[in-house]
């Protein structure tokens, strides 16, 4: 083995075997760069457009980008659900839901 083959294996070994500890790093930066905005205020943005009281807030996806899901409890009982644009705090979506026993389970994305 030559020495510059020697070289290469080594670099690639190397670059192999950091690859998981750069990994999550990576995608803690990729997923920081998607949500500009931070879950408190995508729920105060959801509150300027829905006086109320928060019964969920959670990052999820809508028509493929990140975006909060945040359901407003309003004075007369209602559930409001809004989609928060991760990146840019746009209310992408907004309903009422009328029926709160059909709600999806936790984790599955139903791009409301």
């Amino acid at each position: 083995m030559t020495f510059a083959s020697k070289a290469l294996t080594l670099t690639l070994a190397l670059g192999l075997a950091a690859a998981p500890i750069l990994a999550p790093a990576a995608l803690a930066q990729t997923t920081q760069a998607a949500t500009s905005i931070t879950v408190e205020q995508a729920v105060a943005i959801a509150l300027d457009a829905q006086a109320g009281t928060i019964g969920e807030a959670e990052l999820d996806q809508f028509e493929g980008r990140p975006a909060y899901d945040i359901e407003v409890i309003n004075a007369a009982g209602q559930e409001i659900e809004f989609k928060v644009d991760a990146e840019t705090g746009e209310i992408l979506n907004q309903w009422t839901d009328d029926d709160p026993t059909d709600d999806p389970v936790a984790g599955s994305d139903t791009d409301g």
